[in-house]
């Protein structure tokens, strides 16, 4: 079997790149490729990957290009070589690719290929200052997470744009049965409390739904990380909510571990910051409402499964979820679209798939250069 060692963002709690991270891992052909997964911390998606008998290593890799992190990182670097060494790593792959310049000393004293995974909007800055054109190959999730590396130089033969996926076991349309006549219509935003999410704009749509249809409630679906300027901004969402007066229409669930439950209590989802939750939510046969962010556009089939919104269109989407939540049987048929479309495009082993054909690809290549 050939070590391959995998860069985790976190290891105390789960995101979308943890979700993906832990399908890729869990779903390799074992017979050929042994993940070791490295976490910054302990928590709860390390225990969920020892629970899956992945191997991990608990390493903190503090922030590259952080000045309190100039004492500390390539301390940090030298043990990541050392790990990889002991374990005979053959291949690195960088769930975060804030965490490419870690790959670099392997890279360099090992000899071994490196991928960066690119879930993030990137400036054609950031793809010089984090050493894009050094990577052996990178992945990203959508065509406009691709285009900003092309414009920096990057050659486009060295990226593959691979969606993120879903198991579609685990997501399946159960829809909670509700009396359509007394129980209320109920639309979601999922992801970590913090502005890139725009929580604070759910709630701007919130207010303008509740305005024309009452028997709706707003479910914020997440939790803020112990940080000040997350904390700022959860604090400034819960008073948002409290100068609308929505407090009986929106309802903080907190962070949740039972996400196929989670999208089946749902009727639509919204993301304003796109992300593995469309694929999640469109193969629980869910309609998703989205902006033109990331992979969205590339995940909903506009009209069909969901609408495509421009971004910070405030209005427009609030209009979408009334129009569903005044014609229900339009929002079944959308939900229905959605899985259908989730079936053919977000497989999780067509997704490992793609991505071992790029190891294999790597792998022959270093054999071939005597590697």
């Amino acid at each position: 079997m050939i070590p391959i060692l995998y860069l985790s963002h976190c290891g105390s709690s789960i995101g979308g790149g943890e979700r993906q991270l832990f399908y890729l891992v869990t779903h390799l052909n074992k017979n050929l490729y042994q993940p070791i997964v490295v976490c910054p911390d302990g928590g709860i998606f390390a225990e969920q990957l020892r629970e899956a008998n992945i191997p991990i290593a608990i390493l903190n890799l503090p922030p590259w290009r952080k000045i309190v992190s100039r004492l500390t990182r390539h301390t940090a670097a030298a043990k990541l070589t050392d790990l990889a060494k002991e374990h005979n790593i053959q291949l690195m792959h960088t769930s975060d690719s804030w965490l490419n310049p870690y790959l670099l000393p392997v890279k360099n004293q090992l000899n071994v290929s490196v991928i960066s995974h690119v879930r993030n909007l990137l400036t054609p800055a950031q793809v010089s200052k984090y050493a894009f054109d050094q990577m052996s190959h990178i992945i990203t999730i959508s065509k406009q997470s691709k285009a900003p590396l092309v414009q920096a130089g990057i050659s486009s033969e060295k990226i593959d744009v691979i969606l993120n996926c879903v198991d579609l076991s685990v997501f399946q349309p159960n829809p909670i049965v509700r009396d359509k006549n007394t129980d209320p219509f109920i639309v979601g935003i999922v992801g970590r409390i913090e502005p890139f999410k725009k929580q604070k704009t759910f709630v701007k749509i919130a207010h303008h739904v509740i305005q024309q249809c009452q028997n709706v409630r707003f479910y914020i679906i997440g939790a803020a990380l112990d940080t000040p300027e997350h904390r700022t901004y959860d604090k400034e969402i819960h008073q948002l909510v409290s100068q609308y007066k929505l407090e009986e229409m929106i309802h903080f669930t907190g962070h949740r571990n039972d996400m196929p439950r989670v999208m089946q209590e749902l009727d639509i989802l919204v993301t304003l910051s796109a992300g593995s939750v469309i694929a999640e939510a469109m193969a629980s046969g869910k309609p998703v409402i989205g902006t033109p962010i990331g992979s969205t556009s590339e995940m909903i089939v506009d009209s069909v499964t969901g609408w495509v919104i421009p971004l910070d269109s405030i209005e427009a989407i609030s209009d979408k979820i009334v129009q569903l939540v005044k014609n229900p049987t339009h929002c079944v048929q959308m939900g229905a679209a959605a899985r259908k479309h989730a079936e053919a495009v977000f497989s999780v082993e067509k997704h490992v798939q793609r991505i071992q054909d790029i190891y294999e690809k790597l792998i022959e290549t270093n054999n071939e250069n005597g590697v």
